[in-house]
């Protein structure tokens, strides 16, 4: 029979992979997790596999907070990815991030004011289309406005007052460009985004002993239960 595979994506330094792990270990976790109050515990090298699919993860979660991981995803010598990441403790939760390079945003022209909006940003990649994954705040605003299609607008009945505002990377509230807003002068703003080579992205894991011997890692809406090895 016919083995299914589901595919999950796990980001790294230069590229984003597909990871297809066979579905009998996508199953939703509903495993407990351990509180670990001395964080120098969870230093360690942690390993998972699916030898029949030679795939594999090793994360090293290292006293400095460097977090070196591989993941193999092949039999060839190139189906790997490796790169060096950092973790950070959030309560309960481990948190595994990786080190995106720098992202930009330059400003297209100058501003103009529109008579039918409070105030509108507007951002596009280097080939015109609409930039993903951005969001426009400022102090006092009602929160952090995701820039669907590229782009925020507030009505004008909508009244912005004279302000500073933000637009930020939402992945990770990497602040990308800031400009002093007068409802009187302009108030439409147009950026071309260069984004960095790979979205900044979160893998949150448990432990599920006080030792730490087992750290269950999510990948999408994958689990899987990396053991503790010996260095």
């Amino acid at each position: 029979m016919q083995r299914k595979f589901k595919c999950e994506i796990w980001g790294g330094v230069a590229v984003l992979i597909a990871l297809c792990t066979p579905a009998i270990a996508q199953l939703p976790s509903n495993s407990l997790p351990v509180f670990i109050t001395d964080q120098r515990v969870l230093v360690g090298r942690y390993h998972y596999e699916e030898k029949s699919d030679n795939f594999k993860i090793d994360v090293h979660l290292n006293a400095d907070n460097t977090a070196p991981y591989r993941i193999t995803t092949g039999p060839a010598d190139s189906d790997f990815i490796k790169a060096e990441g950092f973790w950070t403790v959030d309560g309960g939760v481990i948190h595994i991030h990786n080190r995106p390079s720098l992202a930009r945003l330059d400003p297209i022209g100058s501003p103009t004011l529109d008579p039918k909006v409070a105030i509108s940003v507007t951002a596009t990649n280097a080939d015109g289309t609409p930039a993903e994954g951005l969001g426009v705040t400022w102090p006092n605003a009602s929160g952090l406005y995701a820039m669907g299609d590229g782009r925020h607008v507030n009505r004008a009945a909508e009244k912005v007052p004279r302000t500073r505002v933000s637009i930020m990377r939402l992945a990770d509230r990497t602040v990308l460009a800031m400009f002093d807003f007068d409802p009187r002068t302009a108030n439409s703003f147009r950026f071309t985004y260069h984004p960095s080579d790979v979205e900044p992205f979160d893998i949150p894991a448990i432990a599920l002993d006080p030792r730490a011997q087992t750290l269950e890692v999510e990948v999408g809406t994958a689990s899987a239960k990396l053991r503790r090895v010996a260095d």
